[in-house]
C-alpha cells in the first residue's frame, strides 16, 4: 500500500537570514501568534547550551546499564585507592551541583555505582556511595519539609530512583566509622600507610560528619544543639585534607570531537544516562562543578549551618527576627536557609522546645503591656477568647514572615508585597479586639486603658515589614539613581511612624504600670512581672535611619538642582506617577486596608516640591543640611555599644560626611554623571560618591 506524503519540506534557510540582517541588537518580530513571551521561551537549536537533544545522541551515550559498563571498562569491578579518591571527589562535585539548582538524574544520579551498590566489592566505597544516597535523602526531606525554595534553587524530583538507602542513618555512620578503623588500626600497628589511604580516611571522615549533621538536623532536639554546633565545626575542617589531596584521585578526561563538541568521561560515571528519564519540556543544560569550586561552596554551606545555630541563643521574637534578617543578608544557599526554618519551628515549637506562641505573647507584653494580659482580666472567657484568637492570627502571621525571609533575595521581597496585605487585615481585626476589650475592662475598672494596646504593636510589625521591602530594593539593584529621592522620602516617612508606634507603647506600658499597681495592692496573690524594656535601643535606631533618610533626600535634591539627575528627569515617555504607583503598590491603601500609612502620590509632591523651586546656590544649602544629619548620626552611632554591631554604619556615615563636605565645596559641579550609591560596605546605607 502506497502511503501518501502529507508534507513537504522546504530549505527557507537564505530567506530568514535576508529578514533577520535587517534586525538591529535586540530587535525581535513581534505578531499575533508571536509574542514576546514566545521570543524569550524559544529555543536555539543546535546549540549544545540551549537544545538538550544536542547531547541525547545514542552515539554520545556509552553505556545503558551497570553490566554493560562493566564490560566496556567505564566501570572497574575492583576499583583502585586512585579510583575510590576520584569517585568520591566527583560524587561531591555532583552534590554541590545538584544543591546549586540543578536536577539529581543530571548530577548525582549519573554514577553509575549507586544504582549497583550491593555489588561493590570495596567497602570504603560502598560506604560513601550508601552515605551519598542518604545525603539525598535527608537533604530532600529537610528541603521539601521547609519549603522555602523555588525551581531555580532546588529540584526535589528523583525521576523514580530510589533515594532511600536500605541501611539506616545508623548504620550508614557505622559503616564509614568502621571503614576508618580499618585504617587507623594499620597507623597504630605503624604499618605503611600511603598517601592514597590516608586520603581515603579523609573522605570517609568528611561523608560521616555530613551524613550524622544532616540526621541531627533531620531529628532535631532542643538539647542537642551544642553537640550539632561542634559537629558542623568538624565537618567544616573535615574538608581541609580533602581539598589538598584533590589530585591524588583519578581525574575526568575531556575530549573535544572534530565537530568542537567537548565529551567528559570519567571512571563510574556516565553523564548522559538518565537524559531520556528528563521531562518532555527541554531540561536546562548543565556542568558539574570543578572539584576545587564545589569543595569552596560546601565549606560556605557549612560556615552558614554554623552560623544558622546562633539561632539558640535569641530569647526573644524581636531577636528571632533579627537573627534571620541577619543571616539572610549572609547570602545563604537553599540548604542552610532551609535547615534555619526547619529547625526553628521544629513541631511548630520554637527550636522543638516551647510554643511559638509563647514567644509573641511575650514580644507584645513587653513592647505595649496591654492590660488584658494581667491576671484579674485574663481570667475573663471573653477576654482570653479574644486574646487566644489573637495571638494565633498573629503567630501565623510572623511564622510566614521568617519563611518569606528564608527564600532567596527575589522571592523574599514577592512573599513580603503579599504578607502585607494580610498584615493590614489583621490590623483592622485587632483595632476591633481592642475596643471590644477595652469596653469589657471599662466595666470592671474604669480608668484601665485597653485603645491601641494590641495594634500598636500590630503596627509596628507591619512597617517593620514595610520597611524590609523596600529595603529589599536596594539589594535587589531594582532601583534606579532618580527613583532614590522618593524611595528615601517613603522610607523617612515609615521610619517616622515606626517611631511614634515605639513611643505609643512607651505611653502605654507607663499607664498600664500605674494601674498594675493599683492592682497589686488590691489583690495580695497577684505579683507584678518583670518586663524586657528595650525600647530605648529600638527607638534610637529608629531615630538613626529617619535622620540618614532626610539625609539622603536633601543631598538628592541637591544634585538634582545641579542637573545631575536631568538625563533621568525629563525623558519624553516618562511619568514619574506611574513609576511611583507601580514601584510602591503592594503598600498602597488597596493592599494594606489601612488608610492613614501608605504614602500617596499627590502627599510627596508637596514633599519635593524643593527641586522644582530652587534658585541659584540652593543645592549648597540642601548639601549643607545633609551633612549635619549625617554628623548628628555620627554622634549617636559613636555613643552606640560595640556589640550592637553599627561599625559598616559608622564607616558609611564617615565616609558621606566627606563626600558632603566636598560637594559644599563644588567638587566636580560642572559634571552631568549622576552621583553613585555604592552598597558594597553596607547592604541598606550607600555610600554616595560625587563624580
Amino acid at each position: 500500500m502506497e502511503i501518501k506524503t502529507r508534507y513537504t519540506w522546504t530549505d527557507i534557510t537564505k530567506e530568514f537570514k535576508e529578514s533577520t540582517s535587517t534586525l538591529g541588537l535586540g530587535d525581535i518580530l513581534k505578531d499575533g501568534c508571536f509574542s514576546l513571551y514566545d521570543a524569550m521561551a524559544a529555543i536555539e537549536l543546535m546549540d549544545p547550551k540551549m537544545d538538550a537533544g544536542m547531547l541525547c545522541n545514542k552515539e554520545l551515550c556509552k553505556v545503558g546499564s551497570i553490566d554493560e559498563a562493566i564490560q566496556s571498562g567505564l566501570v572497574h569491578p575492583s576499583p583502585s585507592l586512585a579510583d575510590i579518591i576520584g569517585i568520591s571527589d566527583e560524587l561531591m562535585s555532583c552534590i554541590a551541583t545538584w544543591l546549586e539548582g540543578h536536577s539529581l538524574a543530571q548530577t548525582v544520579l549519573t554514577c553509575l555505582h549507586l544504582h549497583n551498590i550491593p555489588n561493590i566489592t570495596s567497602a570504603p566505597l560502598s560506604a560513601i556511595c550508601n552515605a551519598v544516597l542518604k545525603i539525598c535523602e535527608l537533604t530532600n526531606h529537610i528541603v521539601s519539609s521547609a519549603a522555602c525554595y523555588e525551581e531555580e534553587d532546588f529540584l526535589t524530583c528523583t525521576y523514580g530512583f530510589d533515594i532511600s538507602p536500605q541501611p539506616s542513618s545508623t548504620k550508614v555512620i557505622l559503616n564509614l566509622k568502621d571503614c576508618e578503623d580499618d585504617i587507623n588500626k594499620k597507623l597504630k600497628r605503624n604499618e605503611k600507610v600511603n598517601e592514597e589511604e590516608l586520603a581515603i580516611l579523609s573522605r570517609l571522615k568528611f561523608w560521616k560528619y555530613f551524613v550524622l549533621v544532616l540526621t541531627k538536623i533531620q531529628r532535631f532536639e532542643h538539647s542537642n544543639m551544642d553537640a550539632l554546633k561542634s559537629d558542623i565545626s568538624t565537618l567544616f575542617h573535615s574538608l581541609a585534607p580533602v581539598q589538598r589531596t584533590l589530585p591524588l584521585g583519578t581525574q575526568p578526561v575531556v575530549t573535544t570531537s572534530d565537530s568542537g563538541q567537548k565529551t567528559k568521561t570519567m571512571t563510574g560515571f556516565e553523564y548522559l544516562i538518565n537524559q531520556r528519564l528528563l521531562s518532555s519540556t527541554p531540561p536546562r543544560y548543565i556542568s558539574i562543578t570543578e572539584r576545587p569550586e564545589a569543595c569552596q561552596y560546601l565549606l560556605r554551606v557549612f560556615a552558614h549551618l554554623d552560623l544558622m545555630t546562633g539561632v539558640a541563643e535569641c530569647t526573644t521574637l524581636s531577636g528571632i527576627i533579627r537573627f534571620f534578617v541577619k543571616f539572610s543578608e549572609q547570602g545563604p544557599t537553599v540548604l542552610p536557609r532551609s535547615c534555619l526554618y526547619y529547625i526553628v519551628l521544629f513541631e511548630n515549637k520554637f527550636l522543638g522546645n516551647e510554643d511559638f506562641v509563647k514567644y509573641v505573647k511575650d514580644e507584645v507584653r513587653n513592647f505595649s503591656h496591654p492590660i488584658s494580659f494581667l491576671t484579674p482580666f485574663i481570667s475573663d472567657r471573653f477576654i482570653k477568647g479574644i486574646i487566644d484568637k489573637f495571638l494565633d492570627d498573629v503567630s501565623v502571621c510572623v511564622q510566614d514572615y521568617l519563611h518569606a525571609m528564608s527564600h532567596n533575595k527575589g522571592r523574599q521581597r514577592r512573599k513580603l508585597g503579599g504578607l502585607l496585605g494580610t498584615l493590614g487585615r489583621l490590623y483592622s481585626r485587632t483595632e476591633e479586639y481592642d475596643n471590644l476589650i477595652h469596653n469589657r475592662i471599662a466595666k470592671q475598672e474604669s480608668t484601665a486603658n485597653h485603645i491601641r494596646a494590641l495594634s500598636c504593636w500590630m503596627l509596628f510589625i507591619t512597617v517593620e515589614v514595610m520597611i524590609k521591602y523596600l529595603l529589599l530594593g536596594w539589594e535587589l539593584e531594582l532601583y534606579q539613581i532618580h527613583e532614590s529621592h522618593y524611595v528615601y522620602c517613603y522610607l523617612e516617612h515609615l521610619f517616622t511612624w515606626l517611631r511614634q508606634t515605639v513611643l505609643c507603647g512607651q505611653a502605654l506600658i507607663q499607664s498600664s504600670e500605674s494601674l498594675e499597681k493599683k492592682l497589686v495592692k488590691r489583690h495580695k496573690n497577684m505579683k507584678k512581672k518583670k518586663r524586657d524594656k528595650s525600647h530605648g535601643m529600638v527607638l534610637q535606631m529608629t531615630n538613626v535611619y529617619q535622620m540618614l533618610s532626610h539625609a539622603y533626600i536633601k543631598a538628592m535634591e541637591g544634585f538634582a538642582i545641579q542637573g545631575k539627575l536631568n538625563d533621568y528627569l525629563h525623558r519624553r515617555y516618562d511619568n514619574e506617577e506611574i513609576r511611583f504607583r507601580q514601584r510602591f503598590s503592594p503598600l498602597s491603601m488597596q493592599s494594606l486596608t489601612i488608610s492613614y500609612l501608605p504614602l500617596d502620590y499627590s502627599t510627596y509632591v508637596s514633599l519635593s516640591h524643593v527641586i522644582s523651586d530652587a534658585k541659584a546656590g540652593k543645592e549648597y544649602e540642601l548639601f549643607n543640611e545633609s551633612l549635619d544629619c549625617f554628623k548628628s548620626v555620627k554622634e549617636i552611632l559613636d555613643k552606640i555599644p560595640q556589640e550592637h554591631s553599627v561599625e559598616f554604619l559608622s564607616k558609611v556615615v564617615k565616609m558621606n560626611c566627606v563626600q558632603m563636605s566636598l560637594a559644599i565645596k563644588g567638587h566636580n559641579k560642572d559634571s552631568s554623571e549622576p552621583p553613585i550609591l555604592d552598597f558594597s560596605i553596607c547592604q541598606n546605607v550607600p555610600f554616595i560618591k560625587v563624580v
